[in-house]
């Protein structure tokens, strides 16, 4: 029986619907996979992306911060990424926030693509794709969410340039542009060559005139009556740069594939495919992006940037055993996580116990960061925590200072400057570091212990860490030697007799030199100094002197353990046999054999 016309009609209808809910089903489980997928990545491999970024900058609730991003281009952008960033602390909170920024930005391209696409071909797929770049950008601990926030923006901008061909929404779009410009920065150059050639594409030239003249007015009365900012900045900031990923390519190749987004879109949109294979062809599509997403997250993750970011958190937390514990066990061998282990020991009175249980790879710069110009800031103010540890107090203030004011407060130069300022009783500098702390979300309960000391000098010194550093300072002043760092520890032994870090570091400073005999002549004022015994590898360093030298070392009264005479002698053997055998046979070597004094002398 046939089918009278309003019958069809009817039909086909019903039949188009069925089509919309399951393309709406699909799109739904898409954007959620895509959001659990997210989150789930970064909850179980990110946390060392949330821990190096949160102490990157520092959000401070207060009038002058605001001030500092509200006066250029693009500032308010950084702002706000800061503000999403500093809950970073907290994993399932910045897993969360990453999945969110990610899906939102595949929705805003989606609806991009229904605005400018002919047809539904590969226009998920499409969707997708700009937030799997953004994903695996983001493994990279230097992408900063203000970096996401900005394509996002300029996705929204773009699709709401785009919504309608109306004259007032053009006209709208061109009063706004300026205020664009001022909100996202240079990210508006990307989204004005995104408008362009979009426009020039479908041949339409006077709103592209009409925008880039626009532009031009807002650049440079932003540059010479506004803002007054160089032109390097108007152009750039906050772009991401070459330190925003290993291979400054990639940005590049994002940056070209975000301005030719909506043409690459239009174009695949008019190739012609069966509804059928269609909808076969986008979900496989979205499969394909998904895999090769995570492929290549897979391929970027280094463990060995993991464990030193889990290494520098323990520090950061004063965990010292936790820091002791981890660099013995995965024996990393960056100069950081060294100089971390170092110092370590050395807050824990172990240094020369168990300085050789750990890798000892860089000599002496593994206990002292030395100052270069061309040294990097954060590697720079890693070095305050030595002068800091060994009560080179003022030191060490300085160089947190100077991470301040090369890149803002951040927590730990915040910290260390609070901590130097009470122990040198400048009250009211600490108040002041004090007070920025006071108005942040996270660390103002941290600071409420060392808010309650100021004015309080008999609560310093009764302060278990505080106390000591201050009886660690020198009691004479002299000037510091940058381009000498062994020469501060002879400084601040002669000022301070009594400071046992600092001879520990100087017998450590001579170990990792393999100078023996410079060892042997510390050892005889150990007793003078409070030791009831020699350290481990002070011991080492005595039986080797005796045996292989000649040297009749003078213990200044003290002994050295029978056991660690039997060890020389077991180690002295499996040297035999080694240097007997073709095969060096290193990894064969025990650890109570290769955690010495003696087996860094011989194969360091």
């Amino acid at each position: 029986m046939k089918q009278s016309g309003k019958e069809k009609v009817i039909a086909v209808k019903k039949n188009n619907g069925i089509k919309a809910a399951l393309d709406k089903y699909t799109t739904s489980i898409v954007l959620s996979a895509l959001f659990i997928f997210s989150a789930l990545y970064f909850y179980l491999f990110g946390t060392h992306i949330f821990f190096y970024q949160e102490n990157f900058s520092m959000f401070i609730f207060s009038s002058d911060y605001l001030h500092q991003f509200s006066v250029k281009p693009g500032g308010l952008l950084e702002y706000a990424g800061n503000f999403l960033t500093q809950g970073y602390f907290n994993t399932l909170y910045g897993s969360l926030v990453l999945a969110i920024v990610f899906t939102v930005l595949a929705i805003t391209f989606l609806n991009i693509n229904k605005k400018i696409s002919t047809g539904k071909t590969f226009a998920l797929p499409f969707a997708v794709l700009p937030s799997s770049l953004f994903l695996i950008m983001q493994t990279n601990f230097n992408w900063r969410m203000l970096f996401n926030l900005g394509f996002l923006l300029v996705a929204l901008f773009f699709l709401f340039s785009i919504s309608s061909d109306k004259k007032s929404r053009q006209l709208l779009v061109l009063l706004l542009l300026p205020l664009f410009y001022y909100l996202v920065g240079a990210f508006a150059w990307l989204y004005l060559a995104m408008i362009v050639v979009y426009q020039l594409y479908n041949r339409k030239i006077i709103f592209p005139v009409f925008l880039l003249s626009v532009a031009l007015i807002s650049f440079l009365a932003f540059k010479e009556l506004i803002f007054l900012q160089p032109y390097k900045d108007l152009i750039r900031y906050p772009l991401p740069l070459q330190e925003s990923t290993s291979n400054p390519l990639y940005i590049y190749i994002i940056l070209g594939f975000i301005i030719c987004y909506p043409v690459i879109q239009r174009i695949s949109s008019k190739i012609r495919i069966n509804e059928e294979n269609t909808h076969t062809l986008s979900r496989y599509g979205v499969v394909v992006i998904f895999s090769l997403t995570f492929f290549v997250q897979s391929r970027q993750y280094d463990p060995k940037v993991v464990d030193l970011f889990r290494l520098e958190k323990l520090f950061y937390q004063q965990d010292w055993i936790g820091v002791i514990k981890l660099q013995e066990k995965i024996q990393s061998q960056n100069i950081v996580a060294q100089y971390y282990y170092n110092i370590a020991l050395s807050e824990k009175n172990i240094l020369c116990d168990r300085m050789f249980f750990s890798r000892q790879d860089f000599g002496t710069q593994s206990i002292m960061i030395p100052w270069s110009a061309g040294t990097n800031i954060n590697k720079i103010f890693r070095g305050a925590y030595f002068f800091y540890t060994i009560g080179l107090i003022n030191e060490a203030h300085r160089w947190a200072y100077e991470s301040m004011v090369v890149q803002g407060f951040q927590p730990e130069n915040t910290k260390l400057l609070i901590k130097t300022e009470l122990i040198n009783g400048h009250y009211e500098m600490a108040e002041r570091y004090i007070n920025i702390f006071r108005n942040t979300f996270h660390y103002r309960s941290w600071v409420s212990k060392y808010g309650a000391m100021l004015h309080h000098p008999d609560l310093i010194s009764a302060d278990p860490e505080l106390g000591a550093k201050i009886k660690l300072q020198p009691k004479t002043d002299f000037p510091i030697r940058i381009k000498n760092p062994q020469a501060n520890i002879n400084l601040i032994l002669n000022a301070n007799p009594e400071n046992r870090v600092a001879f520990e570091y100087k017998l450590g400073w001579y170990m990792l030199e393999k100078n023996v005999n410079g060892i042997i002549d510390e050892i005889k004022k150990m007793k003078a100094m409070g030791y009831t015994r020699l350290p481990r590898h002070i011991e080492e360093a005595a039986v080797f002197a005796n045996a292989n030298i000649g040297t009749l070392t003078d213990l200044g009264g003290m002994k050295v353990d029978s056991a660690t005479i039997e060890r020389f002698s077991q180690y002295e053997s499996t040297m035999m046999l080694i240097q007997k055998s073709t095969s060096t046979g290193n990894p064969d070597i025990k650890n109570s054999i290769r955690y010495t004094f003696w087996y860094y002398l011989d194969w360091k």
